[in-house]
């Protein structure tokens, strides 16, 4: 009886082992199926950011070693080596962080720009930018990343001054970093998250205006789907309707805790501000109508000056400092002025400031140089490629104020000849690159219907 009992337990082990080498023959097999699946769907796309990630490091190298090279040329010596106040600026893949850090940097600060992740890195190539930094894109879920990587670079960089350009993003989260950064003692030239949300808000715009006796456009106020059905069939506005099936589909909220504001086109001439306050005055203002055709064109416009005194004269008190861009229009009926939206930060018409206004917005150095240089300030209709061509000859404090009356080219006002690789990065690599997304998007959005 033991014999038996024996050889039935041998039995079973050997079953078991059988039965368990079976099982992990099956696992490891379907295992290794997994992987070269895996391998085959991954691998491509690896290689593929791998070699895109090659290509952009061996196309850097020389654009940086030129880089080096103009800034060794271009700057005497004692210049690079002295202590210099340092100057934080964001949006560095804009065309006006670009002209914003030119400004600061001759005025004698050192400029540091950062910029978020996965953009291009348009200032990464200007001489006036000593570094450059990414930073995680803001959301409600990740401010706190984005406040620790603005803190580690004024940290990092001894920082004395941010200004934030906005135009990647919204100016609310770096006005709720404000008050961090400037206990490190960085002064932020941005106003607080309140007067942020204020200004932002296109319906709490309307009603500061509304309150101020400035005239509004006609508006609608829609808290459902329903509302916005009964504004469809109410009424003989034209509606721009979108060209594919994604722009088509509604992806916004829309209910009584955040309603949508329809603003009806006032049908006159538009207008874009680049507006720089300090304790709520006006120290600089730029002008540009908006052309459809033809695109910004600066101009002087009195009674746009005297709308924007009225409304922050009596509006945020005396406190409120930073960059807005307001977009007026004016009343076809009427020919009142009347106020769009507005965003807090820094838009394109900031590229006929000239070198003075960081001298407006900040306590010069000791060294700065005061030129005779202007804002936009004559009447000449040139077209702004003549502009650049004469700045071969002339200096940019001295050209800028011929833009009055041209059409402003992101490309054309990027050209400086003693820093040129932006305008080459921009001309060269951004633009080609964009080109090809838009068309591969393009491939992927087939129309609605075809359009005669």
């Amino acid at each position: 009886a033991a014999d038996s009992r024996n050889v039935e337990r041998s039995n079973d082990s050997i079953l078991s082992r059988i039965l368990s080498w079976y099982f992990g023959l099956l696992l490891s097999l379907f295992r290794s199926i997994f992987n070269v699946i895996g391998y085959a769907i991954w691998a491509p796309a690896l290689w593929a950011s791998a070699w895109i990630c090659l290509f952009w490091v061996i196309l850097q190298l020389p654009l940086i070693a030129f880089k080096w090279f103009i800034t060794v040329l271009h700057t005497p010596a004692y210049e690079r080596s002295r202590n210099k106040r340092c100057v934080l600026i964001s949006g560095g893949s804009t065309v006006q962080a670009v002209h914003l850090a030119r400004n600061f940097y001759k005025a004698g600060a050192r400029v540091v720009v950062c910029d978020l992740e996965g953009l291009f890195g348009l200032a990464r190539f200007s001489i006036a930018c000593s570094k450059y930094y990414t930073i995680p894109r803001p959301g409600p879920r990740n401010v706190v990343e984005y406040i620790k990587a603005l803190r580690d670079i004024v940290q990092c960089e001894r920082v004395a001054y941010y200004i934030p350009v906005s135009a990647t993003s919204t100016a609310y989260y770096d006005a709720l970093a404000k008050p961090h950064l400037e206990i490190m003692g960085c002064e932020c030239f941005v106003p607080d998250a309140s007067e942020v949300t204020a200004l932002d808000d296109p319906l709490e715009l309307l009603r500061r205006c509304r309150m101020l006796g400035l005239t509004i456009p006609q508006h609608f106020l829609l808290r459902s789907m329903q509302d916005l059905s009964a504004l469809y069939e109410r009424n003989m506005f034209k509606i721009l309707l979108p060209s594919t099936f994604r722009e088509f589909r509604n992806q916004h909220e829309i209910s009584e805790r955040r309603p949508w504001v329809v603003i009806r086109d006032p049908g006159g001439d538009h207008f874009i501000t680049c507006t720089t306050l300090k304790e709520s005055r006006i120290v600089t203002n730029v002008t540009c109508r908006v052309d459809e055709d033809r695109g910004l064109i600066p101009e002087e416009r009195s009674e746009i000056i005297r709308w924007l005194e009225q409304f922050f004269t009596r509006s945020f008190g005396g406190r409120i400092n930073g960059h807005m861009s307001f977009r007026l229009a004016v009343a076809e009926e009427t020919g009142e002025l009347v106020s769009i939206g507005c965003r807090v930060g820094v838009s394109l018409p900031y590229i006929c400031h000239t070198g003075i206004h960081p001298r407006l917005v900040w306590k010069p150095c000791r060294h700065f140089s005061r030129q005779n240089s202007t804002l936009v300030g004559t009447s000449s209709q040139q077209l702004l490629s003549d502009t650049v061509v004469s700045a071969l000859k002339q200096s940019t404090s001295e050209t800028v104020p011929h833009l009055l009356g041209t059409v402003l080219d992101k490309r054309e006002s990027l050209f400086v000849y003693w820093d040129p690789l932006p305008y080459c990065a921009y001309y060269h690599l951004q633009l080609p690159f964009r080109r090809v997304a838009e068309v591969i998007r393009t491939q992927h959005n087939p129309p609605l219907a075809v359009v005669q």
